[in-house]
């Protein structure tokens, strides 16, 4: 008989399987395995967060006004940090609620519309007279949530397997669960797709502990290469990778970063597509 942990893996290496069909099952296993806060991190992503979010749902987007005369435009802030602020996009929003935006879309990006108090202040600062304005947030922003839980719940149930926690049909022994506590002392479900702390398999404090500098070195390498790779202008290619290098320059600084962020923002607005994978990751690094 398949195990839990088994069937967990094969669902999420299908695409064609909701996510919230996979939490559900992760969220039988984490309570059959005792393991409070596995369960806890599967109900928020099941139905929606109330507090803080973990830094994969936190989002930027492209504030737009629409004119009746010229459709939606692009909002223009006279600070980078006015222009960072507007740009926040929080997603708290249940998976399945998620699942079924994208399964609507027809336009390739969803609206948030901002508040009435805000569109009042917007249109006083910017001295016009819009009445709708929302951040712009691309399809695939929204689906890279969904494919981070999906790799996480993977992740997870590989690493159970890695201890022998496999489980037969939907029960675990006593020995897999003494197993699957310990091995939550080394790992913990985190943000940007993967499991933060350390990655050890000896102690409580692991092994492997990852540096922020070096996986922020990684992803500005990354996004160099995917500019040279996937951006065909070269004026836009080096504008882009200029924004790049202003983020790198500037990550222990926190107001340099957040302008270099922005400035980035701005400069992959008509590539939105091939960058925002990064684009969480990116803003974590603001603190």
């Amino acid at each position: 008989m398949t195990g839990l942990i088994e069937e967990i893996q094969r669902d999420a290496l299908d695409p064609n399987i909701p996510v919230t069909t996979i939490l559900r099952k992760v969220k039988v296993a984490a309570s059959k395995l005792s393991l409070p806060n596995l369960e806890d991190w599967v109900q928020m992503e099941l139905t929606g967060y109330n507090g803080e979010l973990p830094s994969y749902r936190q989002l930027y987007g492209r504030p737009m006004a629409h004119n009746p005369y010229q459709g939606w435009i692009p909002i223009m802030m006279a600070s980078d940090e006015d222009q960072n602020l507007l740009s926040e996009a929080p997603i708290s929003q249940a998976i399945s609620s998620l699942e079924d935006l994208i399964d609507r879309s027809k336009s390739g990006f969803v609206q948030i519309e901002y508040p009435a108090a805000v569109i009042r202040l917007l249109n006083q600062q910017l001295d016009i007279e819009l009445g709708r304005m929302a951040n712009h947030l691309s399809i695939t922003q929204i689906q890279s949530i969904i494919n981070t839980v999906r790799n996480m719940a993977l992740d997870w149930a590989v690493r159970m397997e890695q201890r022998g926690i496999i489980g037969e049909g939907l029960t675990f022994n006593a020995s897999e669960k003494e197993q699957a506590k310990s091995a939550m002392n080394t790992f913990n479900v985190g943000n940007i797709g993967q499991f933060i702390g350390a990655l050890g398999s000896g102690n409580t404090t692991g092994d492997i502990s990852a540096s922020q500098s070096a996986q922020s070195d990684e992803i500005f390498d990354r996004l160099i290469d995917i500019a040279k790779q996937q951006v065909e202008l070269p004026a836009d290619q080096v504008t882009i990778i200029s924004a790049i290098e202003d983020m790198r320059a500037s990550k222990n600084e926190r107001a340099a970063y957040a302008r270099a962020y922005s400035s980035f923002i701005g400069s992959i607005a008509d590539h939105m597509a091939v960058f925002s994978p990064y684009v969480t990751q990116l803003g974590a690094l603001l603190g």
